[in-house]
């Protein structure tokens, strides 16, 4: 069981702690952050998707009770890539986690790597960072890293988020996109965090030599291969190559080159009719590419889902709905 799990379960005796008042200086400080992280994103080329991590933690300051020295001494905190993946949810991906804890130190403070998880074409990390004192560092600051997966670079896109825990910590979240499916069980892991708020090289990086198991995950990931081309409403192709399954996510992947349009997208309709958005996308028409879209928590041993494709304005682009399993 995950060191994680055993510590979200201990109850703690806050009645120890002094119940500190924030100022009207700081509870605006703290509001004014809140809509910033909503209207601001850097977003990614031909990239579209939903935040995934919420911005409650700041909004969560202004009754917090548990000073800030308290929680200051906490090394990581219990849950977090679930928390990063969908706050609203009582997720727990224990048994497809590798916990790691281990600290590198530079010039610009001390960051610890507390978590790995794999999923299809999709790597999840996140860490804990305390920056030294002369170090600006807020939750609009991010750290970004670089990583060979068995001695390769497969990366595609890197998103994150820094996420204010208090002054002297934050957490920093990692999803990266993979160019193809990681089939080795055990997967040795070089993990460099060197680029800062993405274009500032790090001249002394943290790096860390992990191995991680995905074997729970590939032994429960299910391959649905669709190879169908459907006609859309303005008489294009999309062809939508197959749609893989894991229990943290469902992604479909498709072809766009026979269309001249990059705004094509998918979603999952259920039985009843419920509609299911995605979280993640990438499209591209150009030939070779591969476009994908992603959804988590879909239950496919629960009901029957089938893709219609849509706008990123909402509009049907078919009438043709395709069973996914």
């Amino acid at each position: 069981m995950s060191i994680f799990k055993d510590l979200n379960d201990v109850k703690l005796d806050l009645s120890e702690f002094e119940e500190v008042s924030l100022s009207k200086h700081e509870q605006k400080r703290i509001l004014k952050k809140v809509k910033k992280e909503i209207s601001s994103r850097k977003p990614k080329k031909k990239w579209l998707g939903v935040g995934m991590a919420s911005v409650a933690v700041c909004v969560l300051g202004l009754s917090l009770t548990i000073n800030n020295e308290t929680i200051a001494s906490m090394p990581f905190v219990g849950g977090v890539i679930e928390k990063y993946i969908n706050s609203n949810e009582n997720l727990d991906y224990s048994a497809y986690k590798t916990a790691i804890g281990e600290t590198a130190e530079n010039e610009l403070g001390k960051l610890t790597l507390n978590e790995v998880m794999m999923d299809d074409r999709q790597l999840f990390l996140s860490a804990t960072f305390e920056p030294a004192e002369h170090v600006d560092f807020d939750y609009q600051t991010y750290i970004t890293p670089k990583v060979k997966i068995n001695g390769k670079v497969y990366t595609v896109t890197t998103g994150g988020q820094s996420v204010e825990l208090n002054h002297k910590m934050f957490m920093i979240y990692n999803d990266i996109d993979l160019e193809h499916p990681i089939k080795t069980e055990n997967v040795q892991m070089e993990i460099s965090y060197d680029t800062w708020n993405f274009d500032t090289k790090i001249e002394q990086p943290w790096t860390f030599h992990v191995k991680v198991s995905q074997t729970k995950l590939v032994e429960e990931k299910k391959v649905f291969e669709i190879n169908k081309t459907i006609t859309l409403n303005n008489g294009e192709n999309v062809t939508i190559q197959k749609i893989v399954t894991t229990p943290i996510s469902t992604t479909v992947y498709y072809d766009l080159s026979q269309s001249k349009s990059e705004d094509i997208y998918f979603k999952i309709q259920s039985e009843d009719g419920k509609l299911e958005s995605y979280s993640s996308a990438f499209t591209s028409n150009h030939v070779g590419d591969v476009s994908f879209i992603r959804f988590y928590g879909l239950k496919f041993e629960q009901t029957k889902y089938f893709l219609v494709a849509y706008d990123s304005k909402g509009h049907q682009l078919s009438k043709v709905s395709i069973p996914v399993n």
